[in-house]
């Protein structure tokens, strides 16, 4: 049996259908409301995201234990080398795993979805989930300088997608299951709802429709609850120092912000330097991952920091002391770090990555102001927490998140008034530094303009397939007009389409039906009155080409043919209006 029979076996009797304009999910011969579709979904996304977010850090636990008490313990005799070699094989493992069976499981996870989300209706490949969870689990558990989030943000988006699928869902509810997915996988991982719900609507999506952004909130804390149920509900760094000293601080803030943007423009360029000259090489995938890797692992002999995730790293310097040369030498060696891991093939976000640098450049900075206007300033571990949602909210233009994500993480309101002066102003010049965030800039080097395909025309998103439908009356060019007067008087359509067989030959309009009957010419036969039709549509045509062409009054119907001029189907003005509406109630 071929994977489609199957497909078909499991799922032939769920499609969703657009009744009275508005999608509903079809089982067998019952019918499920778009509403209640999405919630129902939107439930499953959250508990499979959950799940996904606990079960991909317990593998990158295994991978640790794999790494370290594995293949590192039988290379102790080598001394520091062994942790080199120790990174390199965990290179090559991820960059065969990515290249072997998942391409788009490379790199950072969340460009992906975006690409999906833009171009594919939010249709992404099942095998994601576990090919992503494998890959960026070894390159975290070798060692590897890379985040969680971007694997877990792919690997919940896949699951939304793939839920979407099931259901045969049109692209704009897909669409939504994947930023469910997303939601549900940030939520879980930083204990952060309301941040997930911000980061699916802001980077995944673009925009915040309200139908979408309540299943997106379901989703988000379904997952909170599973992933506190599973690893505990506490934040994810303890920030209880933190306090505003003068107003006069908030001037030194905003000049973090301006070094944010400036930092976060350093990171952004060397990862894709990195990524291009890693490309450039006519080597094999693995040997570039032993490489990448293992560069890394010459940068933890002197900063063993720069390994893993960091939250560790992160919360020692929101704790104790580190003066400020160290500090600043570790937000370089981070994002050095991150570009060599990635650029090589290795598999992880930069999420995590920009609020290691964040927090260390926060920190030196705060502590040169500290030690020069101690009455005005907080310790220097203030500004690394604030510095953390800069330097992230400038690389990937998100505020909200950023801003969201850090004060759910330290659970300190304290926070927010120097938090939100930092990021506007480090989202503003980031902004005017790049161009283009770090996931859109990787998009942007693949050809795709995201910047014009997150904000598309309405009626743009949707084919003419989807909103299509069978015609109720047919008339035969040697019907009589009286008969297809008598048919037509219970469908009330405006137009009726003309066929000779099954193929199309133009239209004839209401008016003009009533006009010849009134004529007493009632009993000819249709062809004598019959428009040839000028103008058509395709299955794969745009809804909005069907718009533009039905602005003229004297085109209240479009026939829909194939490539042998048969008619499939008819779109009338009726059908744009509730394609429209479909849309905006998503």
């Amino acid at each position: 049996m071929t994977r489609s029979e199957t497909f078909t076996k499991l799922f032939g009797n769920v499609s969703c259908v657009l009744r009275d304009g508005r999608y509903a999910l079809r089982i067998g011969s019952f019918y499920i409301s778009q509403s209640s579709f999405l919630i129902a979904a939107a439930v499953l996304a959250g508990i499979g995201g959950g799940l996904g977010a606990v079960l991909f850090r317990k593998l990158i636990l295994l991978e640790t234990w794999l790494a370290f008490s594995g293949i590192g313990g039988h290379l102790k005799f080598l001394g520091p080398l062994a942790i080199v070699l120790q990174l390199a094989v965990g290179g090559i493992i991820a960059a065969w795993i990515t290249t072997r069976f998942a391409p788009e499981a490379k790199g950072h996870g969340v460009p992906e979805v975006m690409e999906a989300v833009a171009l594919r209706g939010g249709k992404m490949r099942p095998r994601i989930i576990a090919i992503k969870a494998i890959a960026s689990a070894t390159s975290i558990g070798f060692g590897g300088s890379c985040g969680r989030e971007g694997p877990i943000v792919q690997i919940g988006s896949t699951i939304g997608s793939v839920l979407g699928q099931v259901s045969r869902a049109p692209a704009p509810i897909t669409r939504t299951l994947v930023a469910c997915g997303a939601a549900a996988g940030i939520s879980a991982t930083f204990n952060a709802p309301i941040g997930g719900v911000f980061f699916a609507a802001e980077v995944i999506l673009g925009e915040f429709a309200p139908r979408s952004f309540a299943a997106i909130v379901v989703s988000s804390v379904l997952s909170a609850v599973i992933g506190r149920a599973f690893l505990g509900n506490h934040p994810s760094f303890d920030a209880s120092a933190f306090q505003l000293v003068s107003p006069f601080e908030l001037v030194f803030y905003a000049v973090l912000g301006l070094l944010a943007a400036a930092w976060a423009t350093g990171f952004v360029r060397m990862l894709y330097w990195f990524e291009d000259a890693f490309e450039k090489l006519k080597m094999p995938a693995w040997t570039k991952g032993a490489i990448g890797f293992g560069s890394v692992g010459v940068i933890g002999l002197a900063f063993p920091q720069v390994f893993g995730v960091g939250y560790d790293s992160i919360q020692a310097v929101l704790s104790r002391h580190v003066p400020a040369a160290h500090a600043f030498a570790l937000a370089f060696m981070k994002p050095l770090a991150t570009s060599l891991t990635l650029g090589g093939g290795g598999s992880g976000g930069v999420f995590a990555p920009s609020l290691f640098t964040g927090a260390f450049l926060g920190d030196g900075f705060g502590r040169l102001i500290h030690d020069a206007f101690p009455s005005w300033t907080a310790p220097g571990a203030a500004y690394g927490l604030v510095g953390m949602a800069a330097v992230f909210a400038a690389a990937a233009e998100a505020p909200i998140t950023a801003i969201m994500i850090v004060f759910e993480m330290s659970s300190d309101y304290t926070i927010i008034l120097p938090l939100m002066v930092c990021v506007v102003i480090a989202t503003l010049f980031g902004r005017r530094f790049l161009g283009a965030t770090i996931y859109e800039q990787k998009l942007l080097r693949r050809g795709i303009d995201w910047q014009s395909v997150r904000r598309p025309r309405f009626l743009s998103r949707i084919n003419v397939a989807t909103v299509g439908r069978k015609p109720p009356v047919v008339a035969q060019l040697n019907e009589s007009i009286d008969e297809i007067v008598r048919r037509d008087a219970d469908a009330g359509e405006l137009a009726v389409p003309v066929c000779n067989g099954e193929h199309f030959v133009g239209i004839v309009t209401s008016a003009e039906l009533a006009s010849a009957v009134s004529s007493g010419n009632g009993a000819q036969p249709v062809h004598t009155i019959v428009r040839t039709a000028t103008e058509f549509l395709r299955p794969e045509d745009t809804v909005e080409r069907a718009a533009t062409l039905m602005a003229e009054a004297s085109t209240p119907l479009l026939p829909v043919v194939d490539v042998g001029d048969h008619l499939v189907g008819i779109v009338t003005r009726r059908d744009v209006l509730q394609a429209y509406r479909s849309i905006v109630d998503v």
